[in-house]
């Protein structure tokens, strides 16, 4: 949890910066390469985060390889990271940063599962229906997940909306364990 809130944190400052800056989509775009290539490179991610390696030598590295390819923005990032050492946290400021961002620019993202998949008509309609009762621009991505019997499920900023057959048959016999008969 403590990973979470000090990411998000570094997040929100560099999603200010970037906005002040007005380098938001480049920001974005820079710090997802970036979070991908500690994701998939181990031995990247193990030269920043190995404490036997002298920062003086971490530092020559970024300013010789990373400063040209970064803005402004994302290399100070990596400077303060650097810095105090916290670099192991760049995957998850990057994931929380691209979430913000994402919220600041009106859109949320949606997942609907169903047994069969949903054609292109059904979607269109689905994200409609969400954006006119979020308010904000749906990105929907479609699952298909045999386990659902009849209907579909909607998750949506943290709200699920089950319209299955089988949530429908928990809420009648709820209702019906719920009523009273009187003999």
């Amino acid at each position: 949890m403590i990973s979470v809130s000090l990411s998000r944190r570094y997040a929100r400052a560099l999603l200010s910066l970037s906005q002040r800056r007005g380098d938001l989509e480049q920001t974005q775009r820079e710090l997802g390469e970036l979070a991908a290539l500690f994701a998939r490179d181990v031995r990247a991610r193990r030269f920043f985060e190995t404490p036997n390696i002298a920062r003086t030598e971490k530092l020559a590295f970024l300013e010789e390889r990373w400063r040209p390819k970064f803005g402004a923005a994302v290399y100070g990032l990596l400077m303060v990271l650097l810095r105090r050492r916290r670099l192991d946290h760049l995957v998850s400021i990057a994931s929380e940063f691209h979430k913000l961002s994402e919220q600041a620019q009106g859109i949320v993202r949606a997942t609907v599962r169903s047994a069969v998949p949903f054609d292109e008509a059904q979607a269109e309609r689905l994200t409609a229906m969400l954006s006119a009762r979020s308010g904000l621009r749906v990105v929907l991505t479609r699952e298909t997940d045999p386990g659902v019997i009849g209907g579909a499920v909607v998750s949506m900023d943290h709200q699920v909306i089950d319209g299955t057959l089988a949530m429908e048959f928990w809420r009648i016999r709820r209702q019906l364990l719920q009523t009273r008969v009187h003999g």
